[in-house]
């Protein structure tokens, strides 16, 4: 008997054949892009490949002002942080990539919403709200993506642009206020309780989106308008003081800084620049340009958020502005050695205007 008849045999009579399972299906990953100035979202597929693929209805409309997007760790829920109309929205992506609001996850703020930020565990999202003085609005999350009010906790000083993020171990809160140049930090304790860890430190002119290394052991903050960086060693208790020759120089308009899984590099994009440079970190947090860095952007192009892929082979940079009016995902290919060139992937044309701010996502 031939092994298709004696499969179709078994299989009738409701016996499993080994080796016969369904393989897994595939879990569909996409990139995200805020758009600032036009008030939506794009989405797009990310292929095998490393290409990327606009969704049907990609971008999708949400409100005006789009400064920050936060995806949940089971990479299916993302929440928009809007500005121009003072609320956060989270959003269900679905299997196709199209977002759909979440019941109870529509909620406004009092003050203007700058950036969001969940916590590695998806059960808090932190909300930085500009004002004088500025504050944190916390929220708990239901399985359901739903927000709850917990607890608003000022932050001394005047806060117009802040920007917050939270360490990797999910036990310290960041909160960077771009006018006074100051970096605050917080304890977080249970139910997403915020202690100040004494004084803030001084960041740079303008300090913006900072990133920290898997291991929690340093931050880097771009100085937008002092073309450099500053670097911080974290502490056991949380505190930050800065790495040996802080700050460092980069090209102009540095903006967020995307750090490579075994935290060894460091990448920035400049807007004014039209380029990426690329840092290696050391055992100390001190940052070493890369070889050939800076990398040039297409032209006409300013990138102002960068994103590596999961298997770190490419880095996608998205335009904050460009000749084009609407923005870009470039893709560099990232050597062996960390070094980039740009990629035989094509740009992909969001449809968004102005993405500014961490609006540049992916889902796991």
């Amino acid at each position: 008997m031939s092994a298709v008849v004696l499969a179709t045999v078994l299989l009738s009579a409701g016996w499993a054949v080994p080796g016969a399972t369904a393989a897994p299906a595939t879990v569909p990953q996409f990139l995200l892009v805020g758009g600032t100035a036009s008030g939506n979202v794009a989405v797009m597929s990310m292929e095998p490949d490393g290409a990327l693929r606009k969704v049907d209805g990609s971008p999708f409309p949400v409100g005006a002002g789009v400064l920050s997007l936060a995806v949940a760790p089971h990479g299916r829920t993302v929440y928009v942080t809007q500005a121009g109309v003072r609320k956060v929205t989270g959003y269900r992506i679905d299997d196709q990539g199209a977002l759909h609001p979440i019941p109870g996850a529509d909620v406004a703020t009092d003050g203007v919403p700058v950036t969001s930020v969940l916590s590695p565990d998806g059960s808090l999202l932190f909300v930085a709200v500009g004002g004088l003085p500025g504050h944190i609005s916390s929220y708990s999350v239901a399985a359901s993506g739903a927000l709850t009010p917990i607890a608003s906790t000022a932050v001394a000083g005047t806060s117009a642009i802040p920007m917050v993020t939270v360490d990797p171990n999910g036990r310290y809160l960041r909160f960077v206020s771009a006018v006074d140049g100051s970096i605050s930090s917080f304890a977080i304790g249970p139910g997403g309780a915020l202690t100040a860890l004494g004084s803030p430190v001084p960041g740079g002119v303008l300090p913006v989106n900072p990133g920290t290394t898997p291991d929690g052991r340093f931050i880097y903050v771009s100085n937008e308008q002092g073309s450099n960086v500053s670097g911080y060693s974290i502490g056991p208790d949380g505190r930050m003081t800065s790495t040996p020759g802080s700050p460092y120089s980069t090209g102009g308009m540095p903006h967020g800084a995307e750090i490579t899984g075994d935290g060894r590099r460091l990448y920035i994009p400049e807007v004014s620049g039209g380029r990426v440079s690329g840092f290696s970190i050391g055992a100390d947090g001190a940052l070493t340009p890369l070889a050939g860095s800076p990398y040039p952007a297409p032209p006409g192009t300013g990138p102002g958020r960068v994103l590596l892929s999961d298997d770190e082979r490419h880095l996608y940079a998205a335009d904050v502005l460009t000749t084009t009016v609407t923005s870009k995902v470039h893709t560099f290919d990232v050597r062996p050695d960390g070094s980039l060139t740009p990629s035989a992937l094509p740009s992909v044309d969001t449809g968004t205007v102005v993405a500014d701010g961490p609006v540049l996502v992916k889902t796991p």
